[in-house]
């Protein structure tokens, strides 16, 4: 397992991050999303939002502790492996004070320590909860093996037309 390099994101990332960010999520969630939204997606917009809006307000919501969100960087190819973002939760009854808001990785870095090492780097060894969607047994599993378990909520996001379990660690 490569030992990625874990880093805040900065500008220069957001045109390969937004790129990244399109292309895992059309791959990801092929038969999960609703699919003309996910064909719909554009790496301008992406590049966008992460310059304009994550970038930006990362060092403040982390000062805070409000959020902090980290990239993967693969240590032999300099390319940005995936990302996530975790911090406080954005649900009303959460279950646990951390939430992990996103953990996103490139299908070709999947099983190389990337999403474990961005997971470890975001929430630890912490109680923490999660959104998954429903039919994403793969990071299901993923979650499983990192402590997290199903506990039974659902909830159905109206904007991706997805099915979506809770899980909880802790």
């Amino acid at each position: 397992m490569a030992e990625f390099v874990l880093r805040p994101v900065v500008d220069a990332d957001a045109e390969e991050v937004g790129t990244a960010h399109v292309r895992i999520w059309q791959q990801t969630y092929a038969g999960m999303m609703d699919q003309a939204k996910l064909d719909a997606l554009q790496p301008e917009q992406r590049i966008t939002r992460w310059r304009k809006q994550i970038i930006p307000g990362q060092a403040t919501q982390e000062a805070v502790g409000q959020a902090v969100t980290r990239c993967a960087v693969d240590p032999l190819t300099g390319r940005i492996a995936g990302f996530g973002t975790a911090g406080q939760p954005r649900d009303d009854d959460a279950p646990r004070a951390t939430e992990l808001w996103s953990l996103n990785v490139l299908p070709e870095f999947h099983g190389t320590g990337a999403a474990a090492q961005l997971l470890a780097a975001l929430v630890g060894d912490r109680p923490a909860y999660l959104w998954v969607a429903s039919q994403n047994a793969r990071a299901i599993a993923f979650y499983r093996k990192h402590g997290f378990a199903l506990d039974g909520v659902g909830q159905y996001d109206e904007e991706w037309a997805c099915d979506e379990s809770r899980m909880v660690r802790g």
